[in-house]
Formats: structure tokens, sequence, C-alpha cells
């Protein structure tokens, strides 16, 4: 013989909006899963951290360009100079990919087709 379970086992009913829908337990009255919403504190703690993170970001891409860029190594961190010497150092690189493009072409080798 099997007791019927008592109000403490039974597990969560879902409950009904005022037309009669039933809504599971995590659903607002929209039926969309809503979040509670946040407050000002906590808006300006995630913006704060966003904030932080995006910094972050930017920083080490910096990092990275004075790793990859002749001239940086060592030097501080003036983005404005990391950008410019990176800049300067991207033209002289597609300059002297152009110049060894018209030497093959010169000697009679062939280059790939497509996007150059």
């Amino acid at each position: 013989m099997s007791e019927a379970p008592s109000s403490a086992q039974q597990t969560p009913q879902p409950t009904s909006d005022p037309h009669g829908q039933s809504l599971s337990p995590s659903q607002g009255p929209k039926g969309n899963n809503e979040r509670p919403r946040l407050t000002e504190s906590e808006k300006k703690t995630n913006h704060i951290a966003s904030e932080q993170k995006r910094r972050m970001a930017i920083r080490e891409g910096f990092d990275r360009l004075t790793e990859l860029v002749p001239g940086l190594e060592g030097m501080g961190r003036s983005e404005s100079v990391v950008l410019q010497k990176t800049l300067d150092y991207m033209k002289a690189n597609l300059q002297e990919e152009q110049e060894l493009r018209q030497r093959i072409l010169a000697l009679g080798g062939n280059l790939p087709k497509g996007p150059q």
C-alpha cells in the first residue's frame, strides 16, 4: 500500500496567471523568463566592471603591438607613439611586398591569383 505524499514532499506546481494559463515557477506574469530588474547600484557595478574589461583589452592590445613592432620594445607606452610606429611599420612592409612582387615579375616569375 502506498501513502499519498505529504504536502512537504510534493513538487512545486505551476501557478496560473489571471487568464488561467499555466506558468512555470521561473516565469514571470508575461511568461518570458524575466529576471528581476537590477538596482542602480548593481547597474553601476556592472558598468564599472565592463569598462575595466574594455580598458584591459585595449591595454593588452597595445602591449602586444609593442612586442610585434620593431623599435617599440622597452619604450614607455604612449598610445599615439605605438599607433604611429605601427602605421609606419605596416606601410614599410606593404611597400617591401610590392617591390618583391615587381621583382618576381621582372625575373619572369608568376604570382598567385586572388587578393593581393
